[in-house]
């Protein structure tokens, strides 16, 4: 266990502390003025301030070195999300305290007194407004043990020193999402008039039951109702969810302007959002696949953690290649009875027909200048 949380510690430094400097500044004049005027006590007084110098120096870098550090390992976490970073300090000696302070990015802990084979844990909340890879920068452990003349600094390079960070998240309805992906599945992605009668979120009609407070008015059922002299609702069985393919292409231009990083940034935050929502709501099995060079497929149970999981190579998309080259291998693959889904960054992506072509199947598209109903894009800014 300690193998597998080992950190490295570089090289530390000593430094004086403003009092350090009024000290060593005193302890000079006394020195300069008992030696011009033969004063062996004031000699004495000065080897002394010096002497003191000198230990401060040795028992903080004793103290400093006596700790290790261990940062907690952070899932992957949306942008502009609140995430804690945590880590523990833990004193290595088995009979000596440890006097340390500790600094991580603009917060900082002091650990006094720190007792032997002890540990505590430290933690400060974050926000990272753009999606990415942040590498953490080593934490700084130091220590002016005992008389604050004199701090020893190390920098402790800590495992799990890096974070992804997702593309930011819109809001999504997942009964809107959960319909809308039932009526473009079942009409092969054209986007048409449905002339039956659609209800909200149902299906087969079970039966009729006796009316229960809170029933909607609208599933009264009339003429059974006036038949047996009581209010009669329609019960109904829940359509089932399809599985989910969804596909995503971040693309960019040769020379992307502003307004070309906006619309990968919405699409982006799109799949992320119908992503995130599925696996908490709809909960059926789901695949993405992300194009490019950055290409990955990803499928499983649906779960946060794996939503998490299936979306890192979004933080990772780059910014200077033409990403609209579908992978048809990985595409054939696609479910029979899934939804299929092709998230882009342009508006009639030629994608989507290569796509549907690779899988005999069509797809429907996404992007961001569609208005969507069920869905409400992140506040920038």
């Amino acid at each position: 266990m300690r193998a597998s949380t080992a950190t490295a510690a570089s090289g530390g430094r000593l430094k004086f502390t403003s009092e350090g400097l009024l000290w060593f500044a005193a302890a000079i004049a006394l020195g300069a003025l008992g030696w011009l005027k033969s004063l062996n006590l004031l000699l004495m007084l000065a080897y002394l301030m010096l002497a003191l110098l000198a230990i401060n120096g040795i028992l903080a870098r004793l103290h400093a070195n006596r700790v290790r550090v261990c940062r907690r390992p952070s899932e992957p976490l949306f942008a502009g999300d609140e995430t804690s970073l945590a880590f523990s300090v833990e004193n290595l000696s088995e009979w000596r305290t440890a006097s340390v302070a500790i600094q991580d990015r603009r917060t900082a802990w002091n650990v006094d007194p720190l007792p032997p084979n002890s540990k505590v844990e430290c933690a400060n909340a974050e926000r990272f407004p753009n999606r990415g890879r942040v590498v953490l920068a080593p934490i700084v452990v130091s220590s002016a043990f005992p008389f604050g003349f004199l701090r020893y600094e190390r920098t402790q390079d800590a495992t799990h020193n890096s974070l992804v960070v997702l593309p930011r998240l819109g809001a999504a309805d997942a009964d809107g999402l959960r319909r809308w992906v039932l009526r473009m599945a079942g009409s092969e992605g054209r986007s048409r008039k449905v002339l039956r009668r659609v209800t909200s979120d149902l299906a087969d009609l079970r039966g009729v039951r006796p009316y229960r407070p809170g029933d909607s008015i609208r599933a009264i059922h009339w003429r059974s109702s006036a038949r047996r002299r009581e209010l009669m609702v329609r019960e109904y069985d829940a359509a089932p969810s399809p599985e989910l393919f969804l596909v995503v292409e971040p693309w960019l231009p040769a020379n992307p302007t502003m307004r070309d990083w906006a619309n990968l940034e919405s699409a982006l935050s799109l799949a992320a959002t119908v992503v995130l929502v599925w696996c908490r709501s709809i909960a059926t099995r789901i695949t993405v696949e992300v194009e490019g060079s950055a290409a990955s497929t990803s499928s499983g149970p649906p779960s946060e953690a794996f939503a998490r999981e299936c979306l890192i190579p979004l933080a990772d998309v780059g910014n200077d290649e033409d990403r609209g080259n579908p992978t048809p291998a990985a595409s054939r693959n696609v479910p029979t009875r899934a939804a299929r889904v092709l998230i882009s960054s342009r508006a009639n992506s030629p994608i989507a027909a290569a796509l549907g072509r690779a899988a005999g199947k069509p797809f429907v598209l996404l992007d961001p200048f569609q208005r969507l109903p069920w869905y409400q894009p992140p506040e920038v800014g």
